[in-house]
């Protein structure tokens, strides 16, 4: 008779422990962001075939986590098939700027999709796990790393276009990131009108984002001949102060920016107006003294659904204190801000964010009260030791969470 009731509580115990195991693998009333950014596929084979897609979903859905943030707009191509862009530029043809060109010929092997087209498998493969797809828009207004010469496919088609620098040089930040002219209307125009394609093309698009290249200019910009004249045609014909760092120079151009984000803002919720609108700029002030990005004034504009500020620190206390400075500007612009913490887990290829420091960063965010991430990139995913410490960190899954106006 013993023998037979260790034999039932056994069988009981383990029966609970399996329960359990079920519970902790499903969908929990808790919500939260846990994302990651997936760059060009220059950099990563995610949409190279469609077992890739496959794969890259279901690594996600085991690892708990709940959106994708892809490159879609980068070097002059998207990774979806644009007319607009042939448009603005000297592309004969949609497939001269698709990104994913290369690339299509191997895309059916070794299985077979079963739509042919990358990004719908994508988002068809994340919605059935309940994994939100946000496109990107890297580049924004920046046109390459390099100096942008004629030969560029937009520059080429508008050569007015060019952002200059009070050196009259083209405008860039730190001789890396070369712009076009993010003042001039047309050039807004031309990107407003480019991410209300993709939403048109894909309604079922869960979100858009911009990051430190959208809305932005490097701070010694605006002294292209259109914009010189735009502000003296408001200043009484006065030109400019040289000096870029004058403030009410600032202000102007800090204001034109900040339209434009109003603009793209209710150009995208007029096409769908269920796509969340998402901007992931630097810490401010950091990101306005230098790309002219004032991230409180969208959020307190109600022009930002999700603000993904990216906190790219090797350290725990440097990204404390990042985080917290978030905060503060945060509580004075916009208390209720849905945000999400930036983590930055490699660059350049190489993982650059080790196990115990992932873990101790999003500790820190819980401490503050943040429950969001969104982790660059997702190549870091395929290391077992990263893999094994968000199992940890997300033991089961959450919703995305809603938004606060």
């Amino acid at each position: 008779m013993m023998m037979n009731m260790k034999k039932v509580f056994a069988v009981l115990l383990a029966l609970l422990s399996i329960s359990l195991n079920v519970a902790a693998r499903q969908p929990s009333d808790k919500t939260g962001i846990r994302g990651v950014w997936v760059p060009a596929p220059s950099f990563t084979a995610v949409l190279h075939s469609y077992k890739n897609v496959i794969g890259f979903v279901k690594t996600l859905d085991n690892l708990n986590l709940n959106s994708v943030y892809l490159v879609s707009y980068a070097g002059t191509k998207t990774v979806f098939q644009s007319k607009i862009l042939m448009e603005y530029s000297n592309y004969s043809t949609v497939a001269e700027g698709y990104m994913l060109a290369s690339y299509m010929d191997d895309y059916n092997v070794p299985l077979k999709s079963p739509t042919g087209d990358p990004i719908r498998d994508l988002l068809d493969e994340a919605h059935k796990r309940n994994i939100k797809v946000f496109f990107w828009f890297e580049y924004g207004f920046m046109g390459d790393v390099a100096p942008i010469t004629a030969s560029n496919p937009i520059l080429a088609a508008n050569p007015e276009w060019l952002g200059i620098g009070n050196d009259q040089l083209p405008a860039n930040y730190n001789r890396h990131d070369y712009y076009f002219n993010a003042y001039n209307p047309a050039v807004q125009e031309y990107l407003i009108r480019l991410i209300e394609e993709a939403i048109t093309i894909y309604p079922d698009l869960d979100g858009v984002q911009g990051d430190d290249r959208m809305p932005a200019m490097p701070r010694n910009s605006g002294y292209d001949k259109y914009t010189v004249s735009l502000y003296q045609s408001e200043h009484g014909g006065r030109l400019p102060p040289y000096d870029f760092d004058d403030p009410d120079w600032v202000r102007w151009r800090l204001d034109k920016l900040n339209g434009f984000g109003k603009k793209l803002y209710s150009g995208v919720k007029a096409v769908n107006k269920n796509v969340i609108v998402s901007f992931a700029p630097n810490p401010y002030p950091w990101s306005r003294d230098n790309l002219m990005q004032e991230w409180p004034q969208w959020c307190k504009d109600n022009i930002c659904d999700l603000l993904a500020v990216q906190c790219y620190r090797y350290n725990a206390q440097a990204y404390e204190a990042t985080v917290s400075d978030v905060l503060k500007y945060l509580h004075q612009a916009k208390p209720n801000q849905l945000f999400a913490t930036g983590i930055i887990l490699m660059e350049g290829g190489k993982l650059k964010m080790t196990p115990g420091l992932l873990k101790e960063q999003v500790l820190i965010n819980r401490r503050l009260g943040v429950t969001n991430e969104i982790y660059f990139y997702n190549e870091a995913l395929k290391n077992i030791d990263i893999q094994s410490v968000m199992r940890e960190l997300y033991p089961y899954k959450v919703r995305f969470p809603g938004m606060k106006k």
